[in-house]
């Protein structure tokens, strides 16, 4: 066998996530706005923010908002480390949570291995041939010297050492997670079923408005009556439907008899439904609909969208609690400068002209009043980051 933990019962579990959100409009915008706030405006630090971790030049400011988007979609995501001989790690990877399945219990009963394989869900096998030797398996994430030491010499030496693989689940450690929306994957899917109903209606002219019957006399042949059904389809599609055809005949005898349908407009018919699946998709997200764009009667005055983000920064700071946990338990072992700040800072309405509002015209004063002292940078960045909470990047507009 493959040694595998299986991830749904064709081992596709993220796959068909993957599919079934991308088919909504409702849910893969309900999960982009959840990752954007997940990410916010970045790590607090500047220099932890922009620090390069990988051999590929990206930033932790990257690595966040990829495995934001893995932890909205999936509850869950996965980060692959690198290890020198001092045990320090020098390397972070951002690892597609859907290419990872948990490996088979050790005798203590738990997980000490993952498997990586780029296609699971065997969807691209018209490409390439699925084969089990394309399989990877990977230590899970342990930083103790002693572990790594025996990693190692089971691999063959420290060239031949993989590293070790951190998969986080937002249910229980070293388990498959479920994303939150699991229970709306029908309504997404039915959410779909509406909007092809919809495309067909308009591309094929679904929706019939009537029947020509056309009485062929003894002498007419079959071909004659295959001519006309192929003259009357052509004006059938979205761009020639309800176009005049224009038909010859020798008398009104010869007039063919057009027989009138009363259409149903499946359109209306689905409106109530489709209203419905969209609200329950977002409030399994507890996401309010403004943040999608959508007008809910206050149009997007900027009270409104700024309770909105008020709300949801609170929704989504577990989230992001997570992340900076994660992010704390990696870098406590980085070959390089210490960080003690993995903080998120949370996305803000309108940000770049809230601080006269957040402070009024006294608190500016006395915000100006510090930066004017003559005291250390460094103590005035601190007392600003105490006293008025300002993130870091808000600090440096202001020159310091």
């Amino acid at each position: 066998m493959l040694g595998i933990q299986t991830f749904g019962e064709r081992n596709d579990y993220p796959q068909q996530v993957m599919e079934i959100v991308g088919a909504s409009g409702t849910g893969s915008s309900c999960v982009d706005v959840f990752s954007k706030f997940i990410s916010g405006q970045g790590f607090n630090d500047s220099d932890f923010f922009n620090l390069i971790v990988n051999k590929q030049g990206q930033t932790n400011d990257i690595l966040l908002n990829l495995i934001a988007y893995d932890f909205a979609m999936f509850n869950g995501f996965a980060l692959h480390v690198n290890y020198n001989a001092n045990y320090k790690i020098t390397q972070v990877q951002f690892v597609p949570f859907e290419t990872v399945r948990l490996g088979a219990l050790n005798a203590e009963g738990t997980y000490d291995t993952a498997s990586l394989h780029w296609d699971w869900g065997r969807r691209m096998t018209q490409l390439k041939r699925w084969s089990k030797d394309d399989i990877v398996v990977i230590d899970l994430f342990n930083p103790n010297p002693q572990t790594i030491d025996m990693q190692v010499a089971k691999a063959g030496g420290w060239l031949a050492y993989r590293g070790q693989l951190l998969y986080y689940s937002g249910n229980r450690a070293n388990n498959y997670p479920l994303p939150k929306y699991d229970a709306e994957l029908t309504d997404m899917s039915t959410e779909e079923g509406i909007a092809n109903i919809s495309y067909r209606n308009a591309r094929e002219n679904f929706l019939l408005c009537g029947m020509l019957v056309d009485i062929l006399e003894k002498n007419e042949s079959e071909d004659q009556e295959n001519e006309t059904e192929k003259s009357l389809l052509e004006f059938q599609s979205d761009e020639d439907a309800l176009k005049i055809l224009y038909s010859a005949v020798k008398s009104k005898e010869e007039i063919p008899e057009f027989i009138k349908f009363t259409g149903t407009n499946y359109d209306k018919e689905f409106t109530v439904t489709r209203a419905k699946v969209k609200d329950d998709i977002g409030r399994s997200f507890n996401q309010p609909p403004i943040l999608r764009a959508e007008d809910v009667g206050s149009n997007f005055g900027a009270d409104a969208l700024r309770n909105a983000y008020d709300y949801y920064n609170s929704v989504t700071e577990v989230e992001r609690l997570q992340i900076e946990r994660v992010f704390a338990s990696i870098f406590k072992y980085w070959n390089g400068i210490m960080f003690d700040d993995f903080s998120i800072v949370p996305l803000s309405y309108g940000q770049k002209v809230a601080l006269f509002d957040r402070f009024g015209k006294d608190g500016i004063e006395k915000i100006n009043e510090l930066l004017n002292l003559e005291i250390n940078p460094e103590l005035k960045k601190r007392r600003l980051k105490v006293m008025y909470d300002l993130t870091d990047s808000e600090i440096k507009d202001l020159g310091l």
